[in-house]
C-alpha cells in the first residue's frame, strides 16, 4: 500500500490502528491445587486492534469499528498502561 494510500485510509478512520505489546497474569486451567513446578508465569501478549480510549492509567483497544449514527465497537480490551510495554501505530 502506497504512503498515499494509507494517509487517505488513515483520515477515513476516527481511531489509530495499533500493534500492542503487554504482560498480562496467567492462572493454570484448573484454578485448584498446584505444584511449585506448575506454577504459571505472566505472558507476553501481542494485542492489534483500534486505540479507542486512552487515558491515564489504561488504554482500550477495539478489534472493530462499526460506523453507525451511535458508533460501536466490538471485542474490545482495556490493558493498565502499567502492563503495557510498547505501543506501535500502523
Amino acid at each position: 500500500m502506497s504512503e498515499s494510500n494509507k494517509k487517505n485510509l488513515q483520515k477515513e478512520l476516527d481511531y489509530p490502528s495499533v500493534v500492542v505489546f503487554w504482560l498480562d497474569s496467567c492462572e493454570p486451567m484448573d484454578n485448584s491445587e498446584v505444584e511449585k513446578h506448575e506454577i504459571p508465569e505472566p505472558q507476553n501478549i501481542i494485542q492489534c486492534g483500534f486505540l479507542i480510549k486512552e487515558t491515564e492509567e489504561y488504554i482500550s483497544v477495539a478489534g472493530a469499528v462499526k460506523k453507525t449514527p451511535e458508533e460501536v465497537f466490538d471485542y474490545v480490551i482495556s490493558i493498565p498502561k502499567l502492563a503495557v510495554t510498547k505501543i506501535v501505530k500502523i
